[in-house]
């Protein structure tokens, strides 16, 4: 299961930046604070890597889509660490029932700011109308995978600031049943299962049954973001491709360099690379600040490397087809 930067999953960790942290263009954060939750400062390493990997997820929308805003859940009341140990337990429990892999996964749901608030202070409140799912995939709390997290932004709701949130969660699936929609199931068909799911090939909803919601899903992060819906016939055309070269594209680099490279230097690609999907710098002015922080020497063996690989793993396939 991949991992968010410096153990974020520790519970009471301070957050990097100020309390008073404003955001861009002078816009002020959320009043999340004081509610359970803790703003990450924009300059930190911890926004930067998770705006990276946000913006990774939502493909195409992200020159409509400015992450604006980031929030943690501290888990550091005596109350939130109890539901931060429960998680715990239930990820053990049903790690021992499915072979020693709880099945773990990032995932996204879109939420409300009273929802938001409502959690940090009371954690998952099945008695919340804000849980109504409409039952189209069971009777269940719904989960956007992190590969299709644009389906989450898309459904989130403006608030009076004129923002939308998403959160993102640690949930434990566990073992999951494919759910036929319109049926109306609550609860796994068997004692087999954990979690159910939209499809299993591909899926778009991740199904945590009611009854397990306060100990399966772990929210994490709030990101708040503002979208900007005017140019929306864009959104129907052909995802934008990434910037890439005859031997290796952008995200199989950041790939390659983490080998070479300690975690900052990483971390100032990744903010680089954020903002060419910001469309604030072109390609060659990404290329040339990644060449100026590696050097060209570094670059060289890491495409190198990758190219060694790719060959390998092509004569590797081509003698398991003879």
């Amino acid at each position: 299961m991949r991992r968010f930067p410096h153990g974020h999953f520790r519970p009471g960790k301070k957050a990097s930046g100020m309390a008073g942290w404003i955001g861009k263009k002078g816009e002020e954060s959320p009043a999340f604070e004081g509610n359970g939750m803790v703003i990450i400062g924009a300059d930190s390493e911890e926004f930067i890597l998770l705006r990276h990997r946000f913006y990774t997820s939502i493909g195409s929308l992200v020159p409509h889509c400015a992450l604006l805003h980031l929030h943690r859940y501290s888990y550091a009341a005596p109350a939130a660490r109890a539901r931060w140990e429960a998680f715990l337990r239930c990820v053990k429990s049903t790690a021992l029932e499915n072979g020693g892999d709880a099945n773990e996964k990032f995932a996204f749901r879109e939420a409300s700011r009273d929802w938001i608030i409502q959690i940090g202070n009371r954690g998952l409140d099945l008695s919340s109308e804000m849980f109504d799912d409409g039952g189209y995939f069971g009777v269940g709390l719904y989960l956007t995978p992190e590969p299709v997290s644009i389906n989450s932004v898309m459904s989130s709701v403006v608030d009076g600031d004129g923002l939308r949130h998403v959160l993102l969660c640690r949930v434990a699936l566990g073992r999951s049943e494919e759910v036929v929609c319109g049926t109306g199931q609550s609860h796994p068909s068997s004692k087999d299962f954990h979690s159910g799911i939209d499809n299993l090939k591909k899926p778009t909803r991740y199904v945590v049954w009611y009854h397990d919601v306060p100990i399966r899903i772990l929210p994490l992060y709030v990101l708040s973001f503002k979208v900007d819906f005017r140019n929306r016939g864009l959104l129907q055309k052909v995802p934008v491709k990434g910037p890439s070269s005859p031997w290796i594209s952008i995200t199989h680099l950041l790939l390659v360099l983490s080998k070479f490279l300690p975690r900052p230097t990483i971390c100032q690609i990744k903010k680089f690379h954020c903002e060419f999907k910001e469309r604030k710098i072109s390609r060659q002015q990404l290329v040339l600040r990644i060449r100026q922080v590696t050097g060209d020497k570094i670059l060289r063996d890491a495409i190198k490397s990758f190219q060694d690989k790719r060959a390998a793993a092509a004569r590797l396939a081509s003698r398991t087809k003879d």
